[in-house]
């Protein structure tokens, strides 16, 4: 009998897909109303990468993992939580005000803040979301074919099997859809961040970068708790996705930025 029903792997594959797709789309609506850079798309991308997943995560390998004394403070549920969301704040939104600041166009409208948004709500959709739930769907299939642990030992994560076999063992429809609607929840926060950091170059207030880390932190509580298995997985799909749904209704990007005559392309 498989591990993992069908119609599971099917939906988060098709999760993965419209994952995938919601930033191309997000790309070929935004162009119609402003006049996107490729430049700026691509400095939020590379702050993304660099803050997130280089500096970010560096620091963490080492309070968490080398350095025993912090990592031994950080098994605290409640430090956890307080660390892991406040450090995802203070270095992307640092990233997004040194981005915006010095690297997009000069002078910039409306347009060079979405462009920022969609690079950096972009790639993180699909280094996160997109490779998540592909990794969930090859997990799933190599379970089915009773090749699973063999897989992880011999790449050596055979301490991850018990992990990874109760992750697939919750993967459902439900599950995906939640898993899509968190994305969604994660770019329109992107692109509302981008907007406060964007005010904040404007008006050379630095504070409004402080209120962006704060605000950030606590859209990520959630996550954190979940990590400490504090909130359910459910439950935090869920308020993701009541996010998604306020944001889209009260948030969207300014209007304007396209000049008569100017491309989209540049």
């Amino acid at each position: 009998m498989p591990t993992v029903a069908l119609p599971a792997l099917a939906a988060h594959a098709v999760a993965g897909l419209l994952i995938t797709c919601a930033p191309i789309g997000a790309w070929f609506w935004l162009r119609r109303r402003f006049d996107l850079a490729w430049r700026d798309v691509g400095v939020g991308a590379a702050v993304f990468v660099v803050f997130a997943l280089g500096l970010e995560r560096t620091l963490h390998l080492y309070l968490l993992q080398l350095n025993p004394v912090t990592a031994q403070w950080l098994r605290m549920p409640a430090l956890f939580v307080i660390y892991g969301a406040l450090m995802a704040g203070l270095f992307e939104e640092t990233g997004r005000w040194l981005g915006l600041r010095f690297l997009t166009r000069k002078p910039g409208g409306a347009a060079t803040p979405v462009a920022y948004a969609l690079g950096h709500a972009g790639i993180e959709a699909w280094l996160i979301g997109t490779a998540s739930q592909a990794q969930m769907v090859m997990f799933g299939i190599a379970a089915n074919r009773g090749e699973l642990d063999a897989r992880l030992a011999a790449s050596g994560a055979e301490a991850m099997t018990g992990t990874i076999h109760a992750m697939l063992a919750q993967l459902s429809p439900w599950l995906a859809a939640g898993a899509f609607a968190e994305r969604i929840a994660a770019m329109l926060i992107q692109f509302t961040l981008t907007l406060v950091v964007w005010h904040a170059v404007r008006q050379r207030r630095f504070v409004i970068v402080v209120l962006a880390v704060l605000l950030h932190a606590l859209a990520d509580l959630p996550a954190a708790l979940y990590q400490v298995r504090v909130m359910p997985l459910a439950v935090t799909e869920a308020i993701y996705a009541a996010i998604a749904v306020l944001l889209a209704a009260t948030c969207w990007p300014p209007q304007g930025g396209r000049k008569i005559g100017e491309s989209s392309l540049r």
